[in-house]
């Protein structure tokens, strides 16, 4: 059987952008002709003689070629002293001349994209030499790095160097780079958020085919293993969209820029509900065959969107928040965040939640996990597994506005005997069959906030942190300081499975991991009897390799967490320092929220006025 021939470089570039892009000459053509900055030209180049007006978009092509030949692993800084035979060796003055290049190129202070410079331009027609050469060979074939493989890690390296404050806020003007990838998206953003919706692009490129490649903004830069994502500072490479999407949400515009910001303490609450998990909140649906079987969440805690009940239920809900937010303050000064595990809420007590946090000063984040969540398309409400994150921006004329975003769970959790005897859950399920999770996975993205203008936070649930597919590639490319991993768990101990999960991230790409459960599954594992009582309903790491188990004190409703951001300088694989302006996000300080006379049925697990517990086979429902 005859083997099939080999991709070479052109094809690779034809293919991730078969509409051509646009090139620095047809840039200039629209400016002119049209008198609007930072607009894409209708025309696009399409014989690749000259290199692309965008370092995202060099990025993205440079960047496919390295992963495909298998040349970035070939990489490495020159070592006085050490001779690395048939390695692809960088110089300090290769180094130096990349990071002059990208400097150059990425146009601070300016209105216009720069002409890419001559360093570019000559590298782009040493790469164009070799665009009929076959971009993968076999590895008898490449004992020695090949030539067109040096011109392609300089050019990588250069766009990374160019798109330095891409995706984050920045004091005084942003590059011309940053200003050209970033004004359309800023528009889109805010027409959707005018019309109540929310957007948040999957790609900065926008001639890029995003079935290919997407390219987003980067926080971390891993210090460990050889990948193509240790390559590089500002930006990420992440597959195609049909694999997974992750969203970039950028700060708004408008938020008030704190050039302290960055450095203050982050005070984060913990808030373990539902504090008490009956039996009968896990439904079963056996199978015809006899092995497995579905269940449902049936949440006595909380009403699921839509349902009717007392106002009074939402009134004394949200006023226990906000004391405990509240006695938090008196401590630490002021809160920043509130985090709430796994199936904590419904979307609509998410929402009322958020118009309430709004009105307390120096607020920024709230994440908590829902048990149902909007349609793909409509208005209705569908059961299932989501994690809610919402934003809070302050004005320079001081209005607070927030962004919502709300993203379903990527894999069903799969409760086995094991779990069922621990979590006494043999009254509701049958401990002879596997249940899995009822919930529907439709579409597999992540979320990214930017934090005070310069560090950036995701959500993972459950299953997700322990899968490695398909959202820890997003993870690791992307890199973010903070990942909260919402559970519905057991204890948050070092010896269980959580810890071990999030020790990977904390190592690669470096990311600062919390882990939180509801005291409800902890309190039935205690009374199960099983194994010692324990009271951790989180768990921190980062990336100094510090584990620290959050354990909640009796007579305490939450505690709150002191995080600091630490400025990093971290380096690429080829040698290349960043600015400096890296960040680990360490847990500094760790304090028990105690109220007054706490609601007596939310301390029991249930919400503060009576409502019909939903069926157990949950469907969707127009809000």
């Amino acid at each position: 059987m005859a083997a099939s021939k080999a991709t070479p470089v052109l094809d690779v570039i034809m293919s991730l952008f078969p509409h051509g892009y646009v090139d620095h000459a047809g840039y200039r053509a629209r400016l002119e002709a049209t008198g609007q900055q930072h607009r894409a030209p209708s025309g696009r180049h399409t014989s690749f003689e000259n290199p692309p007006c965008s370092a995202v978009d060099l990025f993205a092509l440079t960047g496919q070629l390295l992963l495909k030949s298998g040349a970035y692993h070939h990489i490495s800084p020159t070592v006085a002293g050490a001779r690395i035979k048939d390695k692809l060796t960088v110089s300090p003055a290769a180094r130096k001349r990349w990071i002059a290049s990208g400097k150059s190129w990425r146009g601070d202070r300016s209105l216009d994209l720069p002409k890419p410079p001559a360093e570019v331009e000559r590298l782009w027609k040493e790469l164009m030499r070799f665009a009929g050469e076959r971009v993968y060979r076999s590895p008898g074939y490449t004992v020695t790095a090949r030539k067109w493989w040096e011109a392609a890690v300089a050019l990588f390296c250069i766009a990374d160097e160019a798109a330095l404050d891409i995706g984050f806020q920045a004091e005084g003007r942003k590059s011309a780079q940053a200003e050209y990838i970033e004004t359309p998206i800023r528009e889109r953003q805010e027409l959707a958020r005018r019309a109540g919706k929310n957007w948040a692009p999957s790609t900065l490129s926008r001639t890029a085919n995003p079935d290919q490649v997407c390219i987003l903004p980067k926080s971390r830069t891993p210090r460990v293993g050889c990948t193509l994502r240790s390559l590089s500072h500002n930006l990420s490479l992440l597959p195609g969209r049909g694999l997974a999407r992750a969203h970039w949400s950028l700060a708004p515009i408008s938020q008030a820029y704190d050039s302290d910001g960055s450095t203050k303490p982050f005070n984060l609450i913990v808030l373990p509900l539902p504090f008490g998990i009956q039996a009968h909140a896990f439904k079963g649906m056996p199978a015809d065959e006899g092995s497995w079987g579905w269940f449902d969440v049936v949440p006595h805690w909380c009403p699921p969107t839509g349902y009717e009940t007392s106002p009074d239920g939402m009134t004394d809900f949200l006023s226990f928040i906000e004391d405990v937010i509240s006695r938090a303050a008196q401590d630490v000064g002021s809160v920043q965040a509130l985090v709430l595990p796994e199936a904590a809420l419904s979307q609509e007590a998410f929402k009322a939640l958020c118009e309430r946090l709004r009105g307390i000063e120096g607020f920024e984040l709230l994440i908590a996990g829902l048990f149902d969540g909007p349609l793909p398309v409509g208005k209705g409400i569908r059961h299932g597994n989501f994690t809610g994150m919402a934003r809070f921006s302050r004005s320079s004329k001081g209005t607070v506005a927030y962004d919502i975003s709300i993203r379903e769970k990527h894999h069903r959790w799969r409760l086995d005997r094991g779990q069922i005897e621990t979590y006494a859950l043999g009254a509701s399920l049958d401990v002879n069959r596997g249940w899995w999770e009822h919930i529907d996975l439709l579409s597999r993205t992540l979320d990214v906030f930017v934090l005070r203008g310069g560090a950036s936070v995701t959500t993972l649930i459950c299953e997700d942190l322990a899968r490695n597919d398909p959202c820890q590639e997003l993870v690791r490319g992307i890199g973010p300081n903070l990942v909260v991993a919402l559970l519905m768990d057991g204890p948050q101990r070092k010896d269980r499975w959580p810890a071990r999960y999030a020790t990977v991230l904390a190592e690669d790409p470096g990311s600062s991991v919390l882990s939180v459960t509801s005291l409800g599954l902890i309190r039935r594992t205690n009374q199960a009897g099983h194994f010692a009582p324990a009271n951790e309903i989180a768990l921190f790491r980062d990336d100094t390799g510090a584990t620290t188990e959050i354990r909640l004190p009796a007579g305490a409703q939450a505690m709150c967490l002191t995080l600091q951001p630490t400025a990093l300088t971290e380096r690429t694989l080829d040698g290349r320092p960043d600015k400096s302006d890296a960040q680990s996000w360490r847990l500094s300080g760790v304090q028990p929220v105690r109220i007054d006379e706490p609601n007596e049925k939310i301390m029991d697990g249930f919400w503060p006025a009576p409502f019909q517990a939903a069926s157990a086979n949950p469907s969707s429902s127009s809000s």
